[in-house]
């Protein structure tokens, strides 16, 4: 009876233990949308990543002038025989050196080595030279005075600077787009609620039709329709509902840490935020040319023009004669040992002294249609980064004026008819109740005012969201809509 009993309960006690835990509730609002953004959206890792690809470009020129430790070790063994005998041959050849190197960005080049080598030949067993040397390396043409290195870090940097702003401006344009989503959801949820208000109305009438059909009254197509009326009114508060949880699934896949936690809204006021629009307009209006003040754009800009001059320097010197003076001295030992020539560098130092020019002449046009053709390339995506810059800039902000100007308009007149149907649905009901009119009639007025209501609730959306695509643009324009 107790293994009956144990079965028995053994079911419910897995179902209860299978039962996923209830999903943690968010309330969200604008203000912390960007919290929670900047703690796990992937978006920003990966504008932090393009940022860091400009950094290490950068860091990779810095890294061609720090010190380095340069070591080389070889050792020849030959057996070969004399052509005569006042020839030597040598049968055994060690060098071993190591030196310290430190290039310059101004075109010098310095290093300081300890050496040691060795050779044994038909006359001399183990002849060694070891002591310390200085070389010195100058180039005379590219690099002169460091003009091509100085080119190539200020290009570096001044990328890296642009980088670091653009960084500034995408974080910006991608929380202003996690604010629309955000704003979206607002603005579905207004219709929402309005659709199922007049759900509700459509339910009534639904009771108050069947029973004027009960006394003869109406007929079964008014009731009919009436049920029509509210499959209408429900199949539209679904498709909202639908269009919301998108807009939250699109909320979660930017925002992973909101993935498996349910959302739901804190107190906002999408009338109050048009409010807020209309101060923000007329800090931009003030502004009848573009306030380059209120964005980073313009340093942008400038930071393109002095990378593109810097570009050009270095594009000049990809071509032409290359000329190198080399210079080298060397304070050593000799004997016929390693630890006698250790010694004879105090007791009877030897020196030697060497000087020469490189030169380097290309000799076909090769490089020079190289070269024409990486200035070509330069020159037009500067001219193309320069242009669309300025050209958002001013179409961002003349645009934004006009468009909000229209919409405002909008959504004012959407306003005043959404009061006109009002007024009109009232009286068309209060004409329905004395039998004036018909049922149809009465549904088409609530209709209209259910598509006037929610017109106006996506024109305001379309003017919040013109708004922050501003702001995108125009990211430091002081006003309280923009975060």
């Amino acid at each position: 009876m107790r293994w009956l009993f144990i079965l028995t309960l053994l079911p419910a006690t897995l179902f209860c233990q299978s039962r996923p835990a209830a999903d943690e509730v968010v309330s969200l609002t604008d203000k912390n949308l960007t919290q929670f953004a900047k703690e796990s959206a992937p978006g920003l890792r990966q504008i932090e990543a393009t940022l860091e690809s400009a950094k290490l470009i950068r860091d990779s020129i810095d890294d061609q002038y720090h010190w380095r430790l340069q070591t080389d070790a070889s050792h020849l063994s030959a057996k070969e025989r004399s052509l005569n005998q006042f020839a030597p041959v040598t049968t055994d050849v060690t060098q071993l050196q190591t030196a310290l190197i430190k290039p310059f960005s101004s075109g010098l080049s310095v290093g300081v080595s300890a050496f040691s080598n060795q050779v044994t030949n038909t006359f001399t067993t183990d002849a060694t030279d070891t002591g310390f040397g200085l070389n010195l390396s100058v180039d005379l043409m590219k690099n002169l005075f460091g003009k091509l290195s100085r080119a190539q870090i200020n290009n570096a940097e001044a990328l890296y600077e642009k980088a670091k702003l653009e960084k500034e401006i995408q974080e910006k344009a991608f929380l202003q787009g996690l604010r629309r989503i955000y704003w979206s959801i607002v603005a579905t949820n207004e219709q929402i609620k309005i659709s199922q208000g007049l759900l509700e109305t459509s339910l009534k009438q639904l009771a108050d039709t069947e029973k004027r059909k009960k006394s003869n009254v109406a007929d079964e197509g008014d009731v009919a329709r009436s049920r029509s009326q509210v499959a209408s009114r429900r199949s539209n508060i679904l498709l909202l509902e639908y269009q919301r949880e998108s807009q939250l699934q699109q909320l979660k896949e930017q925002i992973p840490s909101l993935a498996n936690k349910k959302i739901v809204l804190g107190k906002v006021d999408l009338t109050q935020a048009i409010v807020e629009v209309l101060a923000c307009t007329t800090v931009i209006q003030a502004h009848k040319s573009t306030p380059y003040e209120y964005t980073s754009y313009d340093e942008v800009l400038a930071l393109v023009k002095a990378a593109y001059r810097e570009k050009q320097t270095v594009t000049d010197s990809s071509d032409g004669w290359d000329l190198t003076l080399n210079g080298e001295a060397k304070y050593f030992g000799k004997d016929l040992s390693y630890d006698s020539s250790i010694d004879g560098i105090s007791g009877d130092p030897q020196r030697r002294y060497s000087v020469g020019l490189q030169l380097n002449i290309p000799l076909d046009g090769k490089k020079t249609a190289t070269e024409d053709t990486m200035k070509r390339i330069d020159e037009k995506r500067f001219i193309a980064e320069k242009e669309m810059i300025s050209a958002k800039l001013n179409a961002y902000h003349s645009q934004t004026l006009t468009n909000i100007a229209l919409l405002q308009s909008a959504v004012r007149t959407q306003g005043q008819n959404s009061q006109d149907l009002q007024t009109s649905l009232k009286s068309a009901q209060k004409k329905f109740n004395q039998a004036r009119l018909s049922f149809r009639e009465l549904i088409n007025d609530q209709d209209l005012l259910l598509q006037s209501n929610l017109d106006e609730v996506r024109t305001k959306l379309t003017v919040l969201t013109t708004l922050l695509d501003y702001f995108s643009v125009f990211n430091q324009t002081p006003c309280g809509l923009n975060q």
